[in-house]
């Protein structure tokens, strides 16, 4: 925590912000891509699933869902929404995801 009140991060702020706009200081950039989110089909789910020896219930622990709603996607009843395809997509390209939420017993 900086020990400045609001008006002297204010004045430092439009500082820096004349010393960028005329050359005297360069700002630093991220750039982040944010990924398409991909669609999976029924079966894939389910292969997803299968490949990291979960049930549907520890899958949709995981994910946030029901085991009811893991059968349906599994089914083709129902469709993933894209916040779960996101974390299905994690599950998918990077297996190791799925200990980092789920604490295994020893």
């Amino acid at each position: 925590m900086s020990d400045m009140s609001f008006g002297e991060k204010l004045i430092q702020s439009a500082k820096q912000a004349e010393a960028h706009s005329t050359g005297k200081k360069k700002l630093h950039t991220n750039i982040i891509e944010i990924l398409p989110i991909p669609n999976y089909n029924a079966r894939q789910i389910r292969d997803i699933r299968t490949r990291l020896g979960l049930t549907q219930g520890l899958m949709g622990g995981i994910i946030g869902v029901s085991t009811k709603t893991i059968e349906a996607w599994e089914s083709g009843y129902r469709r993933p929404s894209s916040s779960a395809r996101r974390i299905l997509a994690e599950l998918d390209t990077n297996p190791s995801y799925f200990k980092k939420v789920a604490r295994l017993a020893p």
